[in-house]
């Protein structure tokens, strides 16, 4: 049994896991990296311009990390959700249920497996992992399962691991499994050369796995997949604390609208209005539906109210978001950061308005609907 409860004094650090971006923004992080690590290592240990990459079917569900700082106690385990500590108390909210499915899981064992008959040594060990299953977003074949965990990445002492060594490290007795035990792709990608073949290759696996889902037909269920990780196959060295890869996903899962990318200003046009018009398209494409209903999970996560005094949490959310993950699109159409930002949070502002209100709405017809069932 995992001993979840920290005392007081000993309030464990909060350890963000990396995010993932797409693959212009890594491309952009990689070569940044390759070029200093040249400058300073030389070419033998620089980070490769050409490699292979791994892809492993994205699951959609729940970000959870299972923290472990005692090597000689592998029963001691913090519960992470993507943006908090999580505990077991009493109305705390724990991603679906997720602290109440994974407090009865041996974690003693699943830290051991990491290092197999082996002495386990490590400052801190983080298995990272996605919960979901029934009730746990929607849309994708694998809702329909009961509820899992599926270990996708570790960490010992900042190094992110090769996970083609540590596909063991499962409980399935548990429904805890491990992504390296399902189907995977491989592409070899050159940073240094045009990638749009690769590219159009990398798509077309993704959309295979959102015609069916590999690991929902694998755990006796069948329908959509969300997506694709794909991870560089590259020494451990150049893992350090981050995860060098990047995601890919089906059209209907993008957190961005189905609408073209925002064209580059002309000269027929004014100052201003090459501005007001960048600003507008580019928010348009990046705000979708997807990337504000994230926003919403998010509020929920972190259990601040859904009320209209809440808007700025919102707001602030899917602006950075917006920021973090269409930094490179932003760029390119050279869209003002300060209107982008102002643009964003009015769009999103309204949209979290017009939620509030149909959620009402929906509330009270489901009233009225119980009312009559009494009668």
């Amino acid at each position: 049994m995992a001993n979840h409860n920290q005392p007081a004094s000993k309030t464990p650090a909060f350890i963000k896991y990396p995010n993932t971006s797409q693959f212009p923004g890594f491309k952009m992080e990689a070569l940044k990296i390759r070029s200093g690590e040249l400058r300073a290592q030389g070419p033998k240990l620089a980070l490769p311009a050409k490699a292979d990459f791994r892809g492993t079917v994205k699951i959609h569900g729940a970000n959870i990390s299972l923290v472990f700082r005692d090597c000689d106690n592998l029963s001691d385990v913090t519960l992470q959700s993507r943006n908090k500590i999580m505990t077991l108390d009493p109305g705390n909210n724990d991603n679906n249920g997720a602290a109440e499915f994974l407090a009865g899981i041996p974690f003693d064992r699943l830290a051991q497996s990491v290092f197999g008959t082996a002495k386990a040594k490590f400052k801190t060990l983080i298995i990272a992992g996605e919960f979901a299953g029934k009730d746990i977003h929607k849309g994708v074949g694998i809702v329909m399962l009961e509820k899992f965990f599926m270990v996708f990445n570790i960490c010992i002492d900042d190094l992110w691991r090769d996970m083609g060594r540590l596909s063991g490290v499962a409980l399935p007795e548990y429904r805890v499994f491990n992504i390296m035990n399902y189907k995977t792709f491989k592409v070899t990608i050159n940073l240094n050369a045009d990638t749009s073949a690769v590219e159009r290759q990398i798509m077309e696996y993704t959309q295979e796995v959102a015609n069916a889902c590999p690991v929902a037909e694998a755990l006796g269920g069948s329908g959509p997949g969300e997506g694709i990780v794909w991870t560089m196959l590259v020494p451990i060295r150049h893992h350090r604390a981050r995860v060098l890869g990047f995601k890919t996903k089906a059209e209907i899962f993008l957190a961005t609208a189905y609408a073209s990318r925002a064209r580059q200003p002309t000269a027929s046009t004014s100052m201003t209005q090459q501005t007001k018009g960048v600003a507008d398209e580019f928010v348009n494409y990046a705000v979708g539906q997807r990337r504000l209903e994230q926003g919403i999970e998010y509020m929920v996560e972190m259990g601040i109210p859904l009320r209209a005094e809440n808007v700025r949490s919102f707001t602030r959310w899917v602006t950075n978001d917006t920021l973090k993950e269409e930094a490179e699109q932003m760029k390119a159409v050279k869209a003002h950061p300060t209107l982008i930002c102002v643009k964003i949070g009015n769009f999103a502002g309204d949209w979290f308005s017009k939620y509030l209100q149909q959620v009402n709405a929906e509330g009270k017809h489901n009233q009225k609907q119980s009312r009559r069932a009494v009668d």
